[in-house]
């Protein structure tokens, strides 16, 4: 509820915090005396605020109203709006279009069109380049497999004696985890801190200034005689010790983790166990097997019988196989014996069914000469190092720098001394090409490495090495458009499959020299067709023209094809034996597809209903503003905003009640909404031509105590629609400015809608003189906004003069109540000498 406080105060009292002393000692009601004195003052300030409410409340109408009319604009009249009344597009989206003749469901239309079209026969139809490469080692089979090396199960098989992890703390921080495996043979010390070095070059650390780098230009691993140290390499003083450890690299070395602990001792350790054998290691370890999405562990058999001898080649795969049928189902993954040299030589091969996939991991699958990640399928997490194993980088193009190259100095820091790099004039990392090339400057990762250009279509899509994933490239060449190629992989198929974004015999995929050649050469190309039709346009017939897409306008009409007819796909011959119809040609008389549209009048319907619903309700409330007048009491004065004073003892219903009657003609005779109204009420009073064209179309208006409003009748909307449809999307979306002689209703609506309430780009006069939430900007800089502040001037500088006022009138009479107070202690003092006489 709006309210004016009666004293610009809280407090029940005037003196607010002031120390007054009281009229105990004068019998004088100071307070009272205080308040009456300043009442003058009190009642300016009163008047002050009531005014400052009506003009509040006054911007309040003048943004309801300029909310209404830019939702009104927003919702008919803006491109992003789904019942745009102003674009053609909403009426021709509006029309269905049927298709007519033997051959329909070959082709499908929308839009509208003027001329008389008929589509005669489709020869072929477009389609886009294809090429297509069977995974990167070749195609996958009729039956995808994965296939293992050569291994011998009585082979000895040497374990690690140190399998487990040691986590390594640098600077209290940071903690950096190695792990070791039981296939993880490493014979020395300096094997094996070749390997921890390793393992942390594949982490990276953050620097106190944001960089990062790899864990091992920071930590340092040495040997020392039989010990491996760890130390601070960057040279900045941090403590680095192993801060924990498991496993058998914990038990064997007798490791106490602390931070005092900054080495291993490998002296009299056997790093090694030699004495087991390939199938001894491999007896009830884990195989982890995921086909078609679902991945099993599956135990493999023991090597070794109760009696103590060892399975048979042959035995120990019919024993796999039956593990494998257990957990999947006979038939779904055949186990075979691929082709080996040596009695006890044994090599796996995994089958499974065409359109399935499979992947095999785990250190069993390593030990089985698997690999630690076989699959019938390309794994695009993979690096292209990982992947193009063999290949001769250096034959591949090196990504040149751009622009100027300069050199960028880093600070030292606690962390890192300090260092220095190079940039080309895209910012990205540079630096001279080593031995063998120019000596100039090419692009490098952040790990220094250099990259190399990655064309197709003769655009560079990308610069890689081998640290990039697979997947990056993927997403580089979906996200070039210049490239005009997309490319998907599918896992069931094993085929990369890349695809022209323009369909046409002008579409084209080419993999460029070099590292692109290198990764997906070797592919099969499908090359893009046009599309060869013949259709009659308005009487004349055009045979065996060619469109690059399937979907093409004529005359305003999109048509879609989607089959082929009406072409002969032999010769035809009469009965003699002549060729009548050769091969490839239109047949004879051909039967035409023919087409048929009709507006959606339900949609169109709709959207006008809300359109003169939403109008009405806008232009009743601008009429009503401006021309209610203020209501009056008996008495004839007008309602005021109440105080809290008058608030008292009134229930919210009796506030509400009187603060709608003081709201009541706020905007009484605003010259500006009656402007308003007379320009909405010009635009749709239509006469002439444009307003037959809207009567007959239902739309008319209706005048009622002094308010003109729209009303609709639907039925003569639908029989305008269903008659003449274009008309009716003239009769609201034609402008001038698109070269019509005369504005439809919408641009005739839009024209004073904006002039008075526009609130993005220039403002309108409404939201000028009262501002919108709807344009920020104007909330505290507009006309009623400057009336507020000059008012909450005016109010402080009354409430400034009354605490004056009070301030000495508080003095006064504390200064009388002092002196009567020292008056009655010397009366009382006096009365006592005397005794009471």
């Amino acid at each position: 509820m709006a309210s004016v406080s009666s004293v610009g105060s809280s407090s029940s009292s005037i003196y607010g915090t002031r120390n007054v002393i009281s009229g105990l000692a004068s019998g004088i009601d100071t307070e009272t005396l205080i308040e009456n004195a300043v009442s003058g003052y009190q009642l300016k300030i009163q008047g002050l605020q009531q005014k400052r409410t009506k003009v509040e409340w006054q911007q309040e109408a003048y943004r309801s109203i300029i909310a209404k009319m830019s939702a009104f604009t927003d919702k008919y009249t803006s491109y992003m709006s789904a019942t745009n009344l102003m674009s053609t597009a909403f009426f021709d989206s509006a029309v269905k279009v049927s298709t007519v003749g033997a051959y329909a469901d070959k082709i499908s239309a929308s839009g509208r069109t003027n001329s008389d079209v008929q589509i005669l026969g489709v020869k072929q139809l477009a389609k886009a380049a294809i090429y297509t490469v069977s995974g990167l080692a070749g195609g996958s089979g009729d039956k995808p497999s994965v296939s293992g090396e050569q291994i011998n199960l009585k082979e000895k098989q040497p374990l690690s004696n140190i399998s487990g992890s040691l986590a390594i703390n640098y600077g209290g921080g940071r903690t950096y985890t190695v792990e070791f495996g039981e296939l993880d043979i490493y014979s020395s010390a300096d094997e094996l801190a070749k390997a921890i070095d390793e393992k942390l070059s594949k982490q990276s650390m953050t620097l106190s200034d944001g960089t990062m780098v790899e864990a091992n230009t920071r930590i340092g691993v040495r040997v020392n005689g039989e010990s491996i140290e760890f130390y601070d390499k960057g040279g900045a003083g941090n403590n680095v010790y192993i801060s924990s450890a498991s496993g058998d690299i914990k038990n064997t070395l007798g490791l106490t983790p602390s931070e005092s602990t900054k080495s291993l001792d490998l002296s009299g350790v056997e790093l090694v166990n030699e004495d087991s054998t390939v199938g001894d290691y491999l007896s009830g370890k884990e195989l982890t097997v995921t086909l078609d999405g679902v991945t099993k562990k599956i135990t493999l058999p023991d090597y070794r019988k109760p009696d103590g001898h060892t399975w048979t080649n042959t035995e120990y795969l019919k024993a796999l196989q039956q593990k494998l049928d257990d957990s999947f189902g006979a038939g779904k993954i055949e186990v075979d014996l691929n082709n080996v040299s040596g009695r006890d030589a044994l090599s796996l091969k995994l089958t499974i069914q065409k359109g399935s996939t499979m992947a095999v991991s785990g250190n069993a699958a390593e030990a089985l000469g698997l690999g630690s990640g076989a699959s019938t399928y390309v794994d695009t997490s993979q690096t292209l190092g990982d992947i193009l194993k063999d290949a001769d980088w250096g034959k591949f193009t090196m990504a040149k720098a751009e622009g100027e190259v300069k050199k960028i100095d880093v600070e030292a820091t606690e962390d890192t001394p300090a260092y220095s790099y190079y940039v080309d004039s895209k910012g990205n990392k540079v630096a001279k090409s080593y031995d063998g090339k120019d000596g100039e400057y090419y692009r490098v990762d952040d790990k220094g490495e250099f990259l190399y250009e990655f064309k197709v279509n003769d655009q560079v899509v990308g610069s890689f090495n081998k640290n990039t994933a697979l997947e990056s490239v993927l997403t580089a060449i979906n996200g070039n458009a210049d490239v005009g190629v997309t490319v998907n992989y599918s896992k069931t198929t094993n085929q990369f499959q890349f695809v022209a974004k323009e369909s046409g015999a002008a579409g084209r995929v080419e993999m460029g020299d070099g590292l692109a050649s290198a990764l997906f050469g070797g592919g099969t190309e499908e090359k893009g067709q046009d599309a060869i039709l013949s259709m009659s346009v308005n009487g004349q017939i055009l045979e065996d023209i060619t469109r690059s897409s399937n979907t093409f306008n004529v005359d305003g009409l999109n048509v879609n094809l989607k089959g082929t007819f009406n072409y002969a796909e032999t010769d035809v011959k009469d009965e003699n034996g002549a060729v009548i119809t050769a091969a490839g040609t239109l047949v004879e008389d051909p039967e035409a597809v023919t087409f048929t549209a009709t507006s959606d009048a339900d949609k169109i319907v709709d959207a006008v209903r809300s359109m003169v619903e939403d109008y009405n309700a806008m232009v009743t409330e601008i009429k009503n503003a401006y021309s209610t007048l203020p209501a009056q009491k008996s008495s004839g004065a007008y309602y005021e905003p109440l105080t809290d004073k008058d608030m008292e003892g009134m229930s919210e219903s009796a506030i509400a009640a009187y603060e709608e009657k003081a709201k009541q003609g706020l905007l009484f005779g605003d010259s500006d909404l009656s402007a308003l109204y007379s320009r909405l009420l010009n635009a749709v009073s239509m006469t002439g031509s444009d307003g037959a064209a809207l009567k007959a179309a239902g739309i008319t208006t209706a005048y009622n105590n002094g308010l003109t409003t729209l009303t609709l009748d639907e039925s003569a909307l639908r029989a305008t629609l269903e008659t003449d449809p274009d008309k009716v999307r003239d009769i609201f979306s034609k402008s001038t400015e698109s070269g019509a002689s005369s504005n439809g209703l919408m641009q005739a609506l839009k024209t004073p809608l904006d002039l008075y309430g526009k609130t993005k780009g220039g403002k309108g006069i409404l939201v000028e003189k009262a501002g919108s939430p709807l344009a920020s900007s104007t909330l505290y800089s507009n006309t009623i906004q400057k009336q507020l502040d000059a008012l909450d001037e005016q109010i402080q500088k009354w409430q400034d003069k009354m605490s004056d006022q009070i301030d000495r009138y508080t003095a006064k009479f504390s200064a009388l109540e002092q002196l009567v107070s020292e008056m009655n202690s010397q009366s009382s003092y006096f009365a006592g000498l005397m005794g009471g006489y």
